[in-house]
């Protein structure tokens, strides 16, 4: 968990989430996110962020952001990439997906098609605890100094290290094209079912 900031966007919709070693889940900074003026007139916006640690780097961190997207996890409307990511919980058990019921009353299930993710805690407090909505996003991977006060909030379980490696952009860097062509076929077929 770390403080962090980023360029802000006009009209956001605040998604709340509730080391640096291979699988260590961090949090960052204020539970509100907050817009503050920087130079040149433009804004940066500032709040508490989680990351899993997917790779150590040179004096960083490469990591995955965690987010809840305000409680609707990967049924937030006009997410991209909704398929990179996977439900990461404390705990257990793991959480049952989102849904929510239409005007027809037609149920609209997530779909994750990745593996879940647990984390053990290693706070006795709120912070170690991640809330049921909480989704790993795969496809976008933040580089985390050393230098940035963090708070340690648990570790990814043993049992979903080789999940995590698995699905991470980063190691399917490593894949050929072809691999690549394959897997994006296979994700479309299940879709269609």
């Amino acid at each position: 968990m770390t403080l962090w900031i980023e360029p802000y966007r006009y009209d956001p919709d605040p998604y709340r989430s509730d080391s640096n070693r291979m699988g260590a889940v961090i949090t960052f900074g204020p539970k509100q996110p907050r817009a503050s003026p920087t130079w040149l007139g433009q804004e940066a916006y500032s709040e508490i962020r989680r990351f899993v640690v997917i790779q150590v780097g040179y004096g960083n961190a490469i990591c995955s952001a965690i987010y809840t997207y305000s409680g609707q996890a990967t049924l937030k409307p006009n997410l991209p990439n909704h398929q990179q990511h996977a439900i990461i919980y404390t705990g257990k058990h793991v959480p049952e997906e989102q849904l929510y019921i239409t005007d027809d009353g037609t149920e609209v299930f997530e779909n994750l098609s990745k593996n879940p993710i647990r984390v053990t805690s290693e706070q006795n407090s709120p912070e170690g605890v991640l809330n049921p909505a909480s989704r790993i996003n795969y496809s976008k991977i933040y580089t985390v100094e050393d230098y940035v006060r963090v708070l340690d909030i648990g570790v990814v379980h043993a049992d979903s290290i080789e999940t995590l490696r698995r699905s991470s952009l980063l190691y399917q860097a490593e894949l050929t094209p072809n691999d690549l062509n394959k897997k994006r076929n296979e994700s479309g077929k299940k879709k269609a079912r």
